[in-house]
């Protein structure tokens, strides 16, 4: 079922119980007026005859007594039941009520009648009665016509909570057939968005935005796509020229191991490649599951100094790191790996002789959830290279991103792993310029 036909079937349902509660109480209220009306009629007929009666002290009615309020008997019994005398219209099987019950609806006949009973001197009963069939034709008229009202104000509100439906979930359809006909090439299409400002429009902005996150993700993917492909195809031609020439004949022997050297050169160049890309799937939220395990933060610290101390060493860099003994619960592997990514891009970056510190925080999480831990972990990579320019700083942490003055031999993908792997911890990552010159790198992640 439909949305629009849920619409115009509330909406109909709701006005049908509108008019049912309505029209139930109208006629509720008018039987209670006529039952009250008819009640208070006899009750002043039967009371006025009981009064004529001890005035006058006859025993049966006067002449002033036999016309009444139209449809309306009255009877006099004595004190043993029996009837004394009546008027003209009493029906043949009136009798008194039973002792104690001034007011009854008794059935003579075929017909319901109401009976109010007053009691004169000497045990003399007067009994006034009216039939119930005018205010029952009167209900079951008034019932009629609410039915027939009730009836063709329902079919009306169900073509208008159509029609009404309709126009309402119209921006929604044509959303659908915009979006049936998106493909994957057509990264760069919209949704149409509502001119009002309502619930839809928002609806249609929030999709427009996810597919900008889509379409910036699979550029992203294609770039990422592109310059793998690129940084591959080089080593692999050059490796195939190079295994050629080993095997052609005419090859001295010079020429023979200057070709293998090459070739070796090139399929370690493959293997990093291959291992930085894996190192990245890995680092992803979507690669392997974190694993957390119990480390302080001095030793993880300690244990990426030891990493990147040749490197250190090689560039004349002093190392700095200063961490509290704290236990956390980190994936030790993926942040040892994002912090010697860190780390090393500042050492390769920096001028020779120049100090490279690493500094680690942690700090208590303002609203931590119940299940979640309740500290922060804070680390802080500062060097004193030449920073990022700034028409670089978007695509700092993108895979295969390179700076203008990119040293090493590297393709890219060390910070871009970093990122990754504080994202699969749920923290967040970023740089901002030192004072004095270099970068601040930080990262901030729960533990």
């Amino acid at each position: 079922m439909t949305i629009r036909v849920r619409l115009a079937l509330i909406y109909v349902g709701a006005i049908a119980l509108t008019i049912g509660l309505v029209g139930a109480l109208v006629w509720w209220q008018l039987g209670s007026a006529l039952r009250a009306s008819l009640d208070q009629t006899l009750q002043t007929r039967a009371a006025a005859v009981a009064t004529g009666l001890e005035n006058d002290g006859q025993s049966g009615l006067q002449e002033g007594d036999t016309s009444g309020a139209p449809g309306v008997f009255v009877a006099i019994f004595d004190a043993q039941g029996r009837l004394l005398d009546a008027t003209a219209d009493v029906p043949p099987a009136v009798a008194p009520l039973p002792v104690g019950v001034t007011t009854a609806d008794v059935n003579l006949g075929s017909s319901s009648y109401a009976i109010r009973e007053v009691s004169a001197q000497g045990g003399v009963r007067v009994v006034a009665g009216s039939s119930l069939s005018g205010i029952h034709g009167t209900l079951d008229e008034l019932a009629a016509l609410l039915l027939l009202v009730g009836g063709i104000a329902s079919a009306a509100s169900l073509a208008g909570g159509w029609l009404l439906a309709g126009r309402t979930l119209r921006p929604v359809a044509l959303m659908t057939a915009e979006a049936r006909q998106m493909g994957a090439t057509d990264i760069e299409r919209r949704l149409p968005v509502p001119p009002r400002r309502d619930e839809l429009q928002e609806l249609a902005t929030t999709l427009n935005d996810m597919l900008d996150r889509v379409g910036q993700a699979l550029h992203r993917q294609r770039r990422f796509v592109a310059s793998a492909s690129h940084d591959l195809r080089t080593p692999i031609a050059a490796l195939q020229v190079e295994l050629e020439l080993a095997g052609d004949g005419r090859t001295s022997e010079t020429q023979l191991r200057a070709a293998l050297r090459a070739a070796h050169a090139d399929a370690v160049r493959i293997g990093q490649l291959a291992n930085d890309l894996l190192d990245l799937a890995a680092a992803d939220t979507d690669g392997r599951a974190l694993v957390r395990s119990p480390v302080r933060t001095d030793v993880l610290l300690e244990s990426v100094a030891r990493r990147v101390e040749p490197l250190a060493s090689e560039h004349h860099t002093r190392l700095k790191r200063m961490a509290p003994a704290r236990v956390i619960r980190v994936d030790r592997v993926r942040l040892e790996q994002a912090i010697t990514n860190l780390m090393i891009n500042a050492i390769t970056y920096g001028p020779q002789g120049s100090e490279v510190e690493v500094v680690a925080r942690i700090d208590p999480m303002a609203d931590p959830a119940p299940d979640a831990t309740a500290t922060i972990l804070s680390i802080e990579v500062l060097d004193r290279g030449p920073g990022v320019p700034v028409d670089f700083a978007s695509r700092l942490f993108e895979p295969f991103q390179r700076g203008p003055n990119a040293a090493g031999q590297g393709n890219g993908l060390g910070l871009a792993t970093a990122a990754a792997a504080i994202r699969a911890h749920h923290g967040t990552v970023g740089f901002e310029p030192r004072t004095g010159g270099g970068t601040r790198f930080w990262l901030q992640l729960p533990a």
